[in-house]
């Protein structure tokens, strides 16, 4: 225990020690506590809308911005089917009340006007059930098309009630009846959790993905320079190996937890200014917040392992990235079937059987425990595997780190190191 940790101060000391891991975390921390406090300062409402203002405020900036063409959407409208009269193209435009619409004489010419970038869109409207959509480039949120059918139908049913001598007005308030409606959660609100999940999801996959090769790295340097055969000799290599990877888990989670930490207190301080618009990013539930120290410290621990395993594989830290290529494929898929949980699919098959698998316990769990349906004795019989199947992981690193000392000259392919673990490695 000793032996081990000497080691354990001597590599965190040396994380600690290390400039580039000062400067990031002293770094990342100010921006998130100076950005996190700009709006008690600072007027970001311009920035950012509805941001440091009262509704009053709010009033009576409305109608100068409305007011103001150059802050408006441009549209232009060539009418082939002759439905559009005056009063229509009223109506029409109460539909785009912060936008300008202008007909034009032919379907070339909004063509033209879109191509120049004059309007935004444009629209070529058929007949009275069909158009035709002109655009330069399509964007993901685009709501022009859905705000053109609705006024396009609202124009049809005023055509239909004038035909039929039917009131337009009393026709609209049976069309649009104000529907009333209120959620119950009985179960987890996975639309309210969303942004707690994938803020925490993400940075066990960041964490892995980065820290990961720094473990592979740290483990492989001394045998590199040839320091392994100094240092077998004075310590045994399962302190080494434990010492080495438990540090290196340690500083990451150190320097991770106080950039995190640093955002998380300067939010709850600067709330107010926020008008507690990050709350559903920063304001953490505690079942989840529990749930991501436990499984996602301890598989990220078990994920450490397995690269400091196969760091012991090579003697050249040029020769890590094809040694751990296996391993972050692997987490990559699992970020994927993770990703398929967040997207509403946390109670989906694939989810649940990933739930118990150590590879991808750490995310899939925290998912079902925040947007699913599971219970306390599934997410027990989880964990225990997950512990379990940790403690086995660093045996083997153990195994394969003590005979890579002993073959520290040539490269072990992982199906040889997994025969060998079989066997004594005291005999090998």
């Amino acid at each position: 225990m000793k032996k081990f940790l000497n080691v354990l101060g001597f590599e965190l000391t040396n994380y600690f020690k290390t400039k580039g891991y000062i400067i990031t975390t002293i770094l990342i921390s100010l921006i998130l506590v100076v950005g996190l406090s700009l709006p008690s300062f600072f007027d970001l409402s311009g920035l950012i809308p509805g941001l440091g203002k009262s509704d009053s405020n709010i009033e009576q900036t409305q109608p100068e911005e409305t007011s103001n063409n150059e802050e408006k959407d441009n549209y232009v409208l060539f009418d082939k089917s002759g439905l559009i009269s005056d009063e229509n193209f009223d109506l029409l435009k109460s539909y785009f009340p912060n936008a300008n619409i202008d007909k034009v004489a032919s379907e070339t010419d909004a063509e033209n006007l879109v191509k120049d970038g004059t309007a935004n869109a444009g629209f070529v409207l058929e007949s009275s059930v069909k158009y035709n959509y002109l655009v330069e480039n399509t964007n993901f949120v685009d709501m022009s098309q859905m705000t053109f059918q609705s006024a396009l139908s609202a124009i049809n049913r005023k055509e239909y009630a004038e035909k039929n001598g039917i009131n337009y007005l009393e026709l609209e308030s049976i069309v649009n009846l104000p529907i009333q409606s209120e959620t119950t959660v009985l179960g987890k609100d996975g639309a309210g959790n969303f942004g707690y999940v994938y803020i925490l999801v993400f940075v066990i996959y960041m964490m892995t993905i980065l820290y990961g090769q720094l473990v592979a790295v740290s483990v492989t340097s001394e045998k590199s320079s040839r320091a392994i055969e100094v240092l077998v000799t004075s310590t045994s290599s399962t302190s080494l190996i434990l010492g080495k990877v438990i540090a290196a888990t340690l500083a990451s989670i150190i320097q991770v937890g106080v950039m995190l930490s640093a955002g998380v207190i300067t939010y709850s301080i600067n709330r107010d200014s926020w008008n507690g618009m990050l709350d559903g990013v920063l304001k953490m539930p505690a079942n989840i917040l529990i749930t991501f120290a436990f499984f996602g410290g301890i598989g990220y621990l078990f994920y450490c392992f397995i690269f400091g395993a196969l760091g012991a594989l090579v003697s050249k830290t040029e020769d890590i990235s094809s040694s751990i290529g296996s391993i972050t494929m692997v987490f990559v898929i699992v970020f994927f079937i993770s990703m398929y949980g967040m997207m509403g699919n946390a109670d989906s098959l694939i989810v649940k059987i990933a739930s118990f698998v150590p590879f991808s316990s750490a995310m899939t769990m925290l998912i079902r425990v925040a947007m699913g349906t599971v219970t306390n004795i599934e997410i027990i019989i989880s964990f225990v595997i997950l512990v379990i199947s940790t403690i086995l992981v660093a045996w083997g690193a153990i195994k394969i780190y003590r005979l890579a000392t002993l073959r520290y000259g040539n490269p072990i392919k992982l199906k040889n190191a997994l025969k060998w673990l079989k066997k004594d490695s005291t005999k090998i």
